[in-house]
């Protein structure tokens, strides 16, 4: 019984991880900055436990953990649930990366400013 309780432990310290990875993902997304765009925060440290301690380096890259053991059947929804939101959270960013690209089109587009005591010559037969 003792592994039991073990096993469902480990997964659900995973899962709070992956959940305040996510929360942390979601929430610089939609800040803003002091002129009303979309801005970014800067790397979280940590997730803090329910002792208030910083426990995982939210900005260091995820692995996966070792040894979760089988997967517990009690778990089902809240995968479920994390995987959604994951999937959500995929998809403002693919539309955040586009509308960036649109932006960055444009303002490529933009000729840049040239200097006014240069010539300038004008092919009008082409």
């Amino acid at each position: 019984m003792s592994s039991a309780l073990d096993n469902l432990s480990t997964w659900e310290a995973a899962l709070d991880d992956l959940e305040i990875r996510l929360d942390v993902a979601a929430r610089s997304m939609a800040v803003e900055s002091p002129g009303g765009e979309a801005g970014s925060l800067a790397p979280w440290s940590g997730s803090a436990s329910e002792g208030g301690e910083v426990t995982t380096p939210v900005g260091a890259d995820w692995s996966a953990p070792k040894g979760l053991g089988a997967f517990p059947a009690e778990l089902a929804t809240r995968v479920q649930d994390l995987l959604h939101n994951q999937q959500k959270l995929i998809n403002e960013l693919e539309q955040a990366r586009i509308l960036t690209l649109k932006h960055l089109t444009a303002v490529r587009s933009v000729p840049p400013e040239r200097d006014a005591r240069a010539s300038v010559y004008l092919d009008v037969a082409g």
